[in-house]
C-alpha cells in the first residue's frame, strides 16, 4: 500500500464516520433543549407506542410538597373505584377522560371561587393560567396540570393513534388525584 492508497482509505474511513459523529455532537450540543422537548416526544412503531408525558408529570408531582388533606376531602367510594377499574379494563382512554372531567371540575371550582375567571366553564388552560398568574397555585402544580391536560386532550382527541394501556390510565388517575388534592388544599386556604 503506497501513501496515496493509505490517505484514500483514511479519508474514506473518516467520511463513513461523519454522520455518527455529527449526530453525537448535535445531541451533546443541544442536550439542554432536548431535555425540555423530551416530554413532548411520542414515538410509535407498529404496536409499540412510547410517550414521556406521564413520566414528566410524575416527576413534577414528586416535586410538589406533600398534599395537605382538607377537612371536606372524601375518599372515592368502592362503587366509584370499581367503575373506574371496569372502564379502564374496557377503554383506558374513556377512563382517562372520566378522571380528567373530575380534575377540570376541581380547577373550575377553585378558579370561580377565587374570582380569577368570569365564565362558569372556562377552558382548563385558561383556568390554570389564571390561577398561576394570581399566585394561587405554584409553578410546579401548574406544570403538572398542564401535563395532565395534554394527556387528557390526547385521550379525547387523539384518534386511532392515541393508544393507552390500563397501567397508563392508573398512573393518570394517581397523578390527577394528587393534583385534585393540591387544588382542594388551595381552595381551603
Amino acid at each position: 500500500m503506497d501513501g496515496y492508497q493509505f490517505l484514500a482509505s483514511l479519508f474514506q474511513s473518516l467520511t463513513s464516520l461523519a454522520w455518527p459523529i455529527a449526530l453525537v455532537l448535535s445531541v451533546w450540543l443541544f442536550r439542554e433543549k432536548l431535555n425540555t422537548l423530551l416530554p413532548f416526544l411520542r414515538m410509535k412503531y407498529k404496536d409499540l407506542d412510547v410517550s414521556f408525558r406521564l413520566d414528566k408529570a410524575e416527576e413534577e408531582a414528586a416535586s410538589l410538597p406533600p398534599a395537605v388533606q382538607g377537612p371536606t376531602e372524601l375518599a372515592p367510594t368502592p362503587e366509584e373505584e370499581g367503575r373506574f377499574e371496569q372502564l379502564a379494563a374496557v377503554s383506558p382512554r374513556a377512563a382517562i377522560q372520566e378522571i380528567r372531567r373530575e380534575l377540570e371540575y376541581a380547577i373550575w371550582n377553585l378558579a370561580i371561587s377565587r374570582g380569577v375567571v368570569n365564565s362558569t366553564h372556562p377552558s382548563l388552560l385558561t383556568a390554570v393560567r389564571s390561577l398561576r398568574n394570581k399566585g394561587i397555585i405554584s409553578p410546579q402544580a401548574s406544570a403538572l396540570l398542564d401535563d395532565l391536560r395534554a394527556i387528557g386532550n390526547r385521550a379525547a382527541h387523539g384518534g386511532d393513534d392515541a393508544i393507552f394501556t390500563k397501567e397508563e390510565a392508573d398512573r393518570y388517575r394517581a397523578l390527577a388525584r394528587r393534583a385534585i388534592k393540591e387544588v382542594a388544599a388551595e381552595a381551603g386556604s
